[in-house]
């Protein structure tokens, strides 16, 4: 006779055992998390870029216009979270940067023609709202806006092309240096320049010095501000040339804090030594000061790989990656974008400069489509 008293522990035990091996999920939808377990996204804005000279990409009219979200594991698209080709949008808006706000929001900065305004926009989709500044935005987007990065502080840094402002996090626009309501001006000096008609970037080093890159025919450079804003040559503290004699525009920089170290993306029409580089450099963030610089990347070097006209950069310092967005190919009339993925091993800088960048797979992260162009800007949030 069988005992079914037997039989029903028997079976109890090895479901309780079954239960026991079934993984654990620890993000949703396959999309890496951080050491607290929270869902990690790669978000890009797609719309009007920057370009090396000679390069021609898309205008207002004819960039995708989206701030679209990413799965980090599978290299897919989420979901678009905002569309500016559709209400509430008005037409010749395009998203030309995003910072991540909060738990709950992107900042966008949109520029449409010369004017432009702050968004917040939320992560999982649904009615954006407009970011406050004081004062309004058609006083501080006065001329074309092209560049939005975030502040140490919690501000954020918008660059409309010869000026650099700094806005709150409650939307109040910063003074810089002799009470200018413009916290970095044009017309620095001989060594940040006197004829600076383009700011392409900006980061901040650890102790708040402001780098950004200056694109003016012939002279492309680096240059090293001062903490507190720039106004006049006193706070200008450093500059760096171009490579290829100053003919290379300085199209994107990110900023390893671990290793003081400047990485930035170069680039112009051409596809000869000098022009389309990726170029790591040693900061000195006492004095300001850039050091020796290490080529990462060259076109002409590049094993089949042609990172051509890089539109933005993002790198995760926490699973030393970067993220770099490219032309598709080397014609001077871009078609597209694509976001390749490397890893970054920032122990061989200056050891084997080859072995710092090492891309992963053998296709682009995220390929090349409707939503690609162009690729503005990337960052790595919840």
């Amino acid at each position: 006779m069988i005992d079914t008293k037997n039989v029903f522990i028997f079976i109890l035990v090895t479901a309780l055992g079954l239960l026991g091996c079934t993984p654990k999920k620890t993000a949703a939808d396959g999309a890496d998390s951080d050491s607290t377990g929270s869902t990690k996204y790669l978000y890009f804005s797609s719309g009007v870029c920057k370009a090396g000279a000679g390069v021609t990409t898309f205008s207002a009219t004819t960039s995708s216009n989206l701030v679209v979200k990413v799965n980090l594991s599978t290299g897919q698209r989420e979901a678009i979270i905002a569309d500016y080709t559709s209400f509430p949008a008005s037409a010749g808006d395009s998203p030309v940067g995003i910072i991540d706000w909060d738990s709950n929001y992107l900042a966008a900065l949109i520029g449409n023609g010369a004017s432009g305004r702050l968004e917040l926009v939320p992560k999982a989709g649904g009615t954006r709202s407009i970011f406050g500044t004081n004062p309004g935005p058609t006083t501080i987007f006065s001329a074309i806006p092209r560049y939005m990065s975030k502040a140490i502080d919690g501000s954020l840094f918008t660059i409309r092309s010869a000026a650099i402002d700094k806005i709150s996090s409650s939307g109040v626009r910063q003074s810089g240096p002799a009470a200018s309501a413009t916290y970095v001006t044009a017309a620095l000096g001989a060594t940040c320049g006197n004829t600076n008609t383009l700011y392409n970037f900006s980061v901040q080093s650890p102790s708040g010095k402001i780098i950004s890159g200056h694109a003016v025919a012939g002279s492309n450079r680096l240059v090293s501000l001062s903490s507190t804003g720039a106004s006049s040559a006193t706070q200008c503290l450093a500059a760096q040339a171009a490579p290829g004699g100053g003919t290379a525009w300085p199209l994107d920089a990110v900023y390893d804090s671990t290793n003081n170290k400047l990485i930035v993306a170069w680039g112009n029409s051409a596809t000869t030594a000098n022009t389309n580089m990726i170029i790591a450099y040693d900061y000195n963030d006492t004095t300001g000061a850039f050091g020796t610089a290490y080529t990462l990347y060259d076109i002409t070097t590049s094993s089949g790989l042609s990172l051509y006209n890089i539109s933005s950069m993002y790198l995760d310092s926490t699973n030393s990656v970067l993220y770099v967005s490219t032309a598709i190919s080397t014609a001077t009339t871009v078609v597209n974008y694509s976001i390749e993925k490397f890893t970054y091993t920032p122990s061989q800088i200056g050891v084997d400069n080859t072995q710092v960048l090492t891309r992963v797979g053998s296709a682009p992260f995220y390929s090349y489509g409707i939503d690609t162009k162009c690729i503005s800007s990337m960052i790595i949030a919840d």
